[in-house]
């Protein structure tokens, strides 16, 4: 069963836009007949595709420049997706400077927190919208030295179920908490991944991490009319590697 959506006439915002998950996210929704505006702190978003697709270049992670930035995006939008994580710096708690433990929790937590600040009375002004921020796996259990990480997208859990409640019945917001994803993400400066990743796969029962559109139809799915009825949830998409 191929499951399709029609998103004309509605305004999207991804935070994090041009990560993997993020880019393959503006095309479907492009693909889809939505207006798209997607922010990175790159300078270049993608090319090639219609007029319905916008890039701003921001910092999430400061919330002055994420407004005076988004200055032109309508009073009215249909959806926030927020995708913005690191983890660029590792370390235990006791080992790694503040400064590391700010940077890394600032992008994977803040920024999510800013974006929802800012743009909840565009939300709340279009009476059906909805709100998916990307938390992790790693948020439902201990992991040594991925502590600024895990802690932010716990972060980002409980803020979505504090927002669920202050913004219904107009706005649904939802988490999703995905296992390894075949991303940009996984790997480092070096071009080699983080993990063993046929260890890795050897425990999942689906036997492979996840793919970027795999994790996209999610989140099309909790943006769409088919999800009138989830809000405050985390929805985990692991092939079986944690079953809650």
């Amino acid at each position: 069963m191929k499951i399709k959506f029609d998103a004309s006439d509605e305004t999207y915002v991804i935070i994090g836009g041009m990560s993997t998950i993020g880019k393959e996210l503006s095309r479907l929704l492009i693909n889809n007949h939505a207006k798209v505006f997607a922010i990175d702190i790159g300078p270049l978003g993608l090319t090639g595709l219609s007029d319905s697709y916008h890039y701003i270049q921001s910092q999430p992670t400061d919330i002055n420049d994420l407004k005076k930035s988004c200055a032109s995006i309508p009073a009215s939008i249909t959806g926030l997706i927020c995708l913005s994580g690191t983890i660029s710096h590792f370390g235990s708690i006791s080992d790694m400077p503040i400064e590391q433990w700010k940077e890394v929790f600032d992008i994977s937590f803040t920024s999510c927190y800013h974006a929802c600040k800012l743009f909840a009375p565009a939300l709340l002004a279009s009476k059906n919208a909805s709100i998916v921020n990307m938390s992790s796996g790693l948020a439902f259990g201990g992991q040594a030295n991925y502590g600024p990480y895990t802690n932010a997208k716990a972060a980002i859990n409980s803020l979505s179920r504090t927002l669920a409640t202050e913004l219904a019945p107009s706005v649904r917001v939802n988490a999703i908490a995905p296992g390894a994803v075949d991303t940009a993400f996984i790997y480092n400066d070096e071009g080699k991944t983080r993990f063993d990743i046929d260890r890795y796969n050897s425990i999942v029962p689906l036997g492979q991490m996840a793919k970027p559109h795999e994790i996209c139809q999610l989140i099309l799915y909790l943006l769409s009319d088919g999800a009138s009825h989830i809000t405050g949830q985390c929805i985990h998409i692991n092939g079986g590697a944690m079953m809650t």
